[in-house]
């Protein structure tokens, strides 16, 4: 097969990999009519095609997040054969021994090949570092946008950086709808129903889950009877998602057609007065533990409700709770009450190395590794999937509520700061305008910077996928 410099993958290097001496890779020259052409007449010639994975934490050995010998790991095996076989590659996969790629890390930076593509946990150090390839560049044999297949606004938001695509997370695999760390409240059922207390997932179905109700049920959930001790709930992040579902964004739309910063808006001034008012005046019903301290807290039973993540459910609480339940955070009057909007810090996603020999090619393999999988493919399937993991069936519904309605929360960016600094602030009783007066204009800058390039992206994606 007959074979060329790629001048793109030059000028990448270039700007990407700066003033690293290597030699640059060569390109087949495909011929296969894109994402719709004919797979039986695709021939890749024996490319090979390094997958570099990192390690997980909770297995010593996994398959692209899944636990060796599971069935997911298993399908995952027998696809990557599939492919290799259909396109007459070979597709490997290594794995760095960390769990951040810390290995591979310093050979990129040297610009030393690894492989052609990475799989990992939040893709954005990479993309900052100019590790990975622009997705744009081979959207004719990745589709990017495609919302079944690498899910929702939220996923491709932490995927761009300046308004330009480099990673897709594999949404249709059962399992990937528990975005790291977006925001719910664990609630101890236990102690519900112990001291006949007012289930949380009661009031959210009965449409009574809004600030009022929060604060009408801190001083009831505050318990001490002689046998027991609980506050009512442990704020353990930040007041980000009080205030997304308060209506909160961080871009405004002006009436010109123009995206300007929103950090400063009524709907985050509101946000902070409220966070002010319940966390001063209701002090001995809130605890703001971190997260290792609020296991043990919870575990205690010492609080009703506790705000956590979705996969940390999963990794931390499933093991050690016999009843729980989960509530977003409740709805502010600014907010759209269903409409479970929140803010998640990652997820898992593929990307192509700036220095992938074959990008196109590995552009293929990616397409058709995010293929949902035979016995998932719909909502319910992927909801049958995590079952085991919770007790009610209105805690999956949430899930993927949550899941679909989740922003990114550009926390390495800096605009988380600005949240855990209000954080901090309205525990001492700081008014919104204080806040918003002394932390806006600059969280607002990086808003401009990060974030506003990218809306028209995401705008796209949102009219495409309705």
């Amino acid at each position: 097969m007959k074979k060329i410099i790629s001048c793109l993958l030059l000028l990448v290097l270039v700007f990407g990999i700066c003033s690293c001496a290597q030699t640059t890779g060569e390109e087949f020259l495909l011929d296969f009519g894109g994402m719709g052409g004919d797979s039986s007449k695709i021939d890749f010639d024996g490319y090979e095609c390094v997958i570099m994975q990192n390690h997980m934490a909770e297995s010593a050995t996994s398959v692209l997040t899944y636990p060796t010998d599971t069935l997911m790991a298993d399908m995952l095996l027998e696809r990557i054969n599939e492919i290799s076989e259909d396109f007459n590659c070979k597709v490997t996969l290594k794995t760095d021994g960390t769990i951040r790629l810390d290995t591979v890390t310093p050979l990129m930076m040297s610009g030393d090949y690894v492989g052609e593509i990475i799989f990992t946990s939040g893709p954005t150090a990479f993309i900052k570092a100019g590790f990975y390839h622009r997705l744009d560049a081979v959207e004719e044999y990745l589709d990017y946008t495609d919302a079944a297949r690498v899910g929702t606004i939220g996923l491709l938001e932490q995927s761009l950086y300046k308004g330009i695509p480099y990673a897709v997370t594999p949404a249709a695999w059962p399992g990937k709808q528990t975005v790291t760390s977006f925001s719910v409240f664990i609630v101890n059922e236990n102690l519900v129903s112990r001291f006949a207390l007012d289930d949380p997932r009661d009031l959210l179905e009965n449409g009574e889950w809004t600030w009022d109700t929060f604060e009408r049920i801190l001083p009831e959930y505050t318990i001490d009877d002689g046998s027991i001790q609980t506050k009512a709930a442990n704020i353990t992040w930040s007041v980000l998602d009080f205030a997304m579902m308060n209506g909160a964004d961080y871009v405004k739309e002006n009436s010109d057609g123009t995206v300007s910063a929103a950090l400063d808006s009524e709907e985050i001034r509101e946000t902070f007065d409220w966070c002010s008012k319940i966390f001063t005046t209701y002090k001995d019903c809130i605890t703001f533990n971190g997260h290792d301290q609020m296991l043990n807290q919870f575990f205690n039973d010492e609080v009703v409700m506790a705000q956590t993540a979705i996969d940390h459910v999963i990794r931390f609480f499933s093991y050690e709770v016999s009843n729980y339940g989960i509530v977003p955070m409740p709805c502010g009057p600014k907010g759209t009450y269903g409409k479970w909007v929140n803010a998640h810090s990652e997820n898992v996603s593929f990307g192509i190395t700036v220095n992938a020999k074959e990008p196109e090619a590995a552009a293929m393999v990616i397409n058709r590794m995010l293929d949902p999988f035979e016995g998932y493919e719909t909502e319910e399937d992927r909801k049958e999937y995590m079952a085991d993991y919770f007790y009610d069936k209105r805690d999956l519904d949430l899930l993927m509520n949550i899941y679909q309605n989740s922003r990114w929360n550009y926390v390495d960016f800096g605009l988380y700061d600005y949240f855990t600094t209000a954080t901090s602030q309205t525990r001492s009783g700081k008014s919104g305008t204080e806040i918003i007066e002394k932390y806006a204009e600059a969280a607002n800058s990086k808003v401009e910077e990060y974030v506003v390039p990218n809306y028209e992206l995401m705008k796209q994606f949102k009219e495409t996928n309705n």
